[in-house]
Protein backbone atom coordinates (compact mmCIF):
# COMPACT_ATOMS: atom_id res chain seq x y z
CA UNK A 1 0.00 0.00 0.00
CA UNK A 2 1.21 3.52 -0.76
CA UNK A 3 0.26 7.02 0.34
CA UNK A 4 -1.49 9.56 -1.91
CA UNK A 5 1.72 11.56 -2.08
CA UNK A 6 3.73 8.52 -3.21
CA UNK A 7 1.01 7.72 -5.75
CA UNK A 8 1.17 11.25 -7.19
CA UNK A 9 4.95 10.84 -7.66
CA UNK A 10 4.61 7.68 -9.77
CA UNK A 11 4.76 7.88 -13.57
CA UNK A 12 1.26 8.43 -15.05
CA UNK A 13 1.09 5.01 -16.74
CA UNK A 14 1.72 3.29 -13.38
CA UNK A 15 -0.83 5.51 -11.65
CA UNK A 16 -3.47 4.58 -14.22
CA UNK A 17 -2.61 0.88 -14.02
CA UNK A 18 -2.89 0.88 -10.22
CA UNK A 19 -6.21 2.74 -10.25
CA UNK A 20 -7.71 0.47 -12.90
CA UNK A 21 -6.48 -2.85 -11.46
CA UNK A 22 -6.49 -2.23 -7.69
CA UNK A 23 -9.03 0.58 -7.37
CA UNK A 24 -12.79 0.44 -6.98
CA UNK A 25 -14.81 2.53 -9.42
CA UNK A 26 -17.23 4.86 -7.61
CA UNK A 27 -18.60 7.51 -9.94
CA UNK A 28 -17.89 9.78 -12.89
CA UNK A 29 -18.45 13.36 -13.95
CA UNK A 30 -18.08 15.30 -17.19
CA UNK A 31 -15.99 18.44 -17.47
CA UNK A 32 -15.47 20.03 -20.86
CA UNK A 33 -13.91 17.46 -23.15
CA UNK A 34 -13.14 15.01 -20.33
CA UNK A 35 -14.92 12.20 -18.54
CA UNK A 36 -13.50 11.97 -15.03
CA UNK A 37 -13.77 8.65 -13.19
CA UNK A 38 -13.50 8.52 -9.42
CA UNK A 39 -11.89 5.47 -7.79
CA UNK A 40 -11.21 4.40 -4.21
CA UNK A 41 -7.65 3.05 -4.03
CA UNK A 42 -6.29 1.69 -0.75
CA UNK A 43 -7.35 4.52 1.59
CA UNK A 44 -7.64 7.50 -0.75
CA UNK A 45 -9.53 8.68 -3.83
CA UNK A 46 -8.08 8.85 -7.35
CA UNK A 47 -9.35 10.64 -10.45
CA UNK A 48 -8.71 9.39 -13.98
CA UNK A 49 -9.32 12.09 -16.61
CA UNK A 50 -10.24 10.52 -19.95
CA UNK A 51 -10.18 12.58 -23.13
CA UNK A 52 -13.28 12.77 -25.31
CA UNK A 53 -12.32 9.59 -27.21
CA UNK A 54 -12.56 7.71 -23.86
CA UNK A 55 -9.40 5.79 -24.77
CA UNK A 56 -6.71 8.29 -23.80
CA UNK A 57 -5.99 9.27 -20.22
CA UNK A 58 -4.89 12.87 -19.85
CA UNK A 59 -4.47 13.08 -16.09
CA UNK A 60 -4.33 10.82 -13.04
CA UNK A 61 -4.20 12.22 -9.54
CA UNK A 62 -4.81 11.23 -5.96
CA UNK A 63 -7.14 13.59 -4.17
CA UNK A 64 -5.50 14.82 -1.00
CA UNK A 65 -8.24 17.08 0.43
CA UNK A 66 -11.93 16.57 1.08
CA UNK A 67 -12.65 19.75 -0.91
CA UNK A 68 -11.47 17.90 -4.03
CA UNK A 69 -14.58 15.70 -3.69
CA UNK A 70 -16.96 18.68 -3.88
CA UNK A 71 -17.69 18.25 -7.62
CA UNK A 72 -19.13 14.80 -6.83
CA UNK A 73 -21.25 15.83 -3.83
CA UNK A 74 -24.37 16.71 -5.82
CA UNK A 75 -24.54 13.57 -7.97
CA UNK A 76 -22.98 10.66 -6.09
CA UNK A 77 -25.11 8.34 -3.99
CA UNK A 78 -23.35 6.24 -1.40
CA UNK A 79 -24.82 3.48 0.71
CA UNK A 80 -23.69 4.03 4.25
CA UNK A 81 -23.96 1.47 7.00
CA UNK A 82 -24.39 2.95 10.45
CA UNK A 83 -23.80 0.77 13.47
CA UNK A 84 -25.90 1.87 16.40
CA UNK A 85 -24.45 1.07 19.78
CA UNK A 86 -26.68 0.41 22.73
CA UNK A 87 -26.38 2.78 25.68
Amino acid sequence: MISPEEFNNLPPHLQAELALTEGHYLHHRIRGWCKIDLYWLYDFYVELWFFYDLKSIGLVRALTTYNALDPYAETIKLKLSINKEKD
